[in-house]
């Protein structure tokens, strides 16, 4: 069975923990595996903690290592990820969003994560939940979260 939760923000770390619990309530799921998957290359899911300094602290290493512009680089002084350069690029329109940061920042998340279920309840650490990681904002979205496993 699967469920697809849609969204569109401007924030960096979305939790979702609370709406993959009620998936997993509404169709009485009671032992298995859930997984949560994102078909978008520059929206992740992640595992972490829902604590507002940690998520600063990953906003900070992702803007030192992949800042939105580079600095100068080169004979050319190319300040532009490849990506961004569409003139060079030849199957996207003109009109497609900058944003070669957030494909190389994809590469620190994965796509999806797969959790055990037991006794009903999502198998998470004390501190850990479920996030989407938004690296290309105000953008329409869905995750597939799907469940497989015994049910009442």
């Amino acid at each position: 069975m699967k469920n697809t939760i849609k969204f569109n923000t401007d924030k960096l770390f979305t939790n979702i923990t609370d709406q993959v619990q009620s998936f997993l309530n509404n169709e009485k799921c009671t032992d298995g595996l859930v997984t949560i998957y994102s078909p978008h290359t520059t929206c992740c899911i992640w595992l972490t903690e829902d604590e507002l300094l940690h998520h600063a602290d990953v906003r900070f290493f992702l803007d030192t290592l992949v800042p939105s512009s580079k600095d100068p680089e080169g004979g050319q002084k190319n300040t532009k990820y490849l990506h961004d350069i569409l003139s060079l690029r030849v199957d996207v329109p003109l009109d497609e969003p900058i944003n070669g940061h957030s494909h190389i920042r994809s590469m620190f998340f994965g796509s999806s994560e797969s959790i055990p279920v037991i006794d009903s309840k999502l198998c998470l650490g004390k501190w850990k939940q479920i996030f989407i990681v938004e690296l290309d904002p105000n953008r329409d979205r869905e995750v597939l979260v799907t469940y497989l496993g015994e049910k009442e």
